[in-house]
């Protein structure tokens, strides 16, 4: 298969674009900073990267970059991914989730192709906002109810990604995933900032950790079963559908922290930062991705403690080398 990631230099794209070319697809990239980060500089060889700006370039280049690489699936990554950033910069966190969404969707509709691509938008299962008991665990019909800019631009994208597919038969695929961590994954993000700083405190560079609001129970996914449910998606997933992307296992803050000092090879102290606690913080979000499973036969495949093991080895190895 032939395919185009969006912000593939980020996190989830290194992932994919690993993934897809182990399931032996040809792979390209779009990325505004034209760029390999050092964790994934061994991709240069492998995958085409092509300079874009969502924000910045117009449709007509996106769209004559699609009938020259005619892609069969492209994988929209790209966007401001952090909720508690998208507080400090609500428009552009709009401009590029919603705004860099309208781009490429006008791009493949104006692209010259013979068939359209299957298009894989990624929305995010925090666009749900904090559901009540009585909708958990989380299905596709739960309503949403956003509660920060970065949640409601993700909405809003679904949404226009469910348009294209009415109105213009845009084959759209909408993946709302939910929490997911692995290694690689920048310290701005809760579990990544925990290993980080056990790593740290192994070295002897802080003498504690510092945390926020521990009582979060959050269902994590594995980065890399992510993006195997994504080429899932790609190709066995129904245009115009949304599908919950999640292990449906609920799990505290508290208790992944437990299982990293565990892991840890020194005594690990914790306190709580106050900075360190988002102004909104839903209590409990868990995904039923029962949809997922049945269109695609998608399972998990990584458990928890694999993933923070994972987690921490990479730091450990990071920080090694940038001593």
């Amino acid at each position: 298969m032939r395919a185009l990631i969006t912000g593939i230099t980020g996190f989830v794209g290194g992932h994919l674009a690993e993934h897809l070319l182990e399931q032996g697809d040809v792979v390209a990239g779009l990325s505004a900073s034209g760029r390999w980060p050092d964790a994934t500089a061994h991709l240069a060889e492998a995958v085409r990267l092509e300079t874009f700006d969502l924000l910045a370039d117009s449709v007509g280049s996106l769209a004559r970059m699609l009938s020259r690489k005619r892609p069969e699936a492209i994988y929209h990554l790209a966007a401001q991914a952090n909720p508690h950033a998208s507080f400090d910069d609500p428009r552009a966190t709009w401009d590029l989730n919603l705004g860099g969404t309208l781009t490429l969707l006008e791009a493949v509709r104006a692209a010259e192709l013979d068939a359209k691509p299957r298009v894989v938008l990624v929305g995010s299962g925090v666009s749900y906002g904090n559901p009540g008991p009585e909708d958990l665990p989380v299905t596709e019909r739960c309503p949403l109810r956003p509660n920060n800019p970065y949640a409601a631009s993700k909405a809003a994208a679904d949404l226009l990604g469910i348009q294209h597919w009415l109105s213009h038969g845009t084959p759209v695929v909408i993946a709302r995933p939910f929490n997911h961590a692995g290694p690689r994954q920048e310290d701005r993000y809760v579990l990544s900032s925990f290993a980080r700083q056990v790593a740290e405190v192994e070295r002897g560079d802080r003498p504690r950790i510092e945390v926020g609001n521990l009582q979060v129970v959050r269902d994590f996914t594995d980065v890399r079963d992510i993006v195997r449910a994504y080429r899932l998606l790609a190709e066995s997933g129904k245009p115009g559908e949304v599908y919950n992307v999640g292990t449906g296992r609920d799990e505290s803050l508290a208790r992944l922290l437990d299982l990293l000092r565990g892991l840890a090879e020194c005594p690990v102290e914790v306190v709580v930062d106050p900075a360190r606690v988002r102004p909104v913080d839903q209590p409990l979000l868990l995904a039923d991705a029962s949809k997922l499973r049945a269109d695609t036969g998608w399972e998990p495949l990584r458990t928890s403690e694999q993933t923070l093991a994972d987690m921490l080895t990479f730091w450990r190895s990071h920080l090694l080398a940038a001593a």
